[in-house]
């Protein structure tokens, strides 16, 4: 009896803080694009790679829709390919429009010749990627 009393009140008190700090915040949890692409090995390129991944950013951060963005290398660890982008929303229908503008952002935010020179480079060093979005968790983001 005394394991049952124990048990009630602590999903009581669970119960009782959760929803007290969901009706804190009324907005929906944030939705959060991970692309993690395989790249080639980059040799000669590696600089002029690094550059492009700058220059979209620039382009890409002005964005208001975008609320977040981080660009990841592999830095230690089992496959050294990983080239993952981290894009953080504040709903779907955000997401949505931001990747169907993205072409005309960059072609707008650069010369022909360099969006020219940066599709190619992209192309020739980016292999496989993969597409997750996630919810944020409430509660949770520092």
């Amino acid at each position: 009896m005394f394991k049952l009393s124990i048990s009630v009140l602590f999903l009581s008190s669970l119960f009782l803080f959760s929803t007290s700090s969901l009706a804190q915040s009324d907005e929906a949890p944030h939705v959060i694009h991970i692309q993690t692409s395989k790249l080639t090995e980059l040799g000669d390129d590696a600089e002029a790679f690094g550059d492009m991944l700058r220059r979209q950013s620039e382009i890409f951060n002005k964005d208001p829709r975008l609320i977040n963005s981080n660009v990841a290398r592999h830095y230690w660890g089992n496959d050294s390919r990983d080239l993952v982008i981290i894009n953080e929303f504040k709903n779907m229908d955000d997401l949505e429009s931001f990747y169907n503008d993205i072409n005309s952002m960059l072609e707008k935010g650069m010369t022909k010749e360099q969006f020219d020179k940066d599709n190619e480079l992209w192309n020739k060093h980016v292999g496989m990627h993969s597409d997750e979005v996630y919810s944020a968790v409430r509660g949770t983001k520092k």
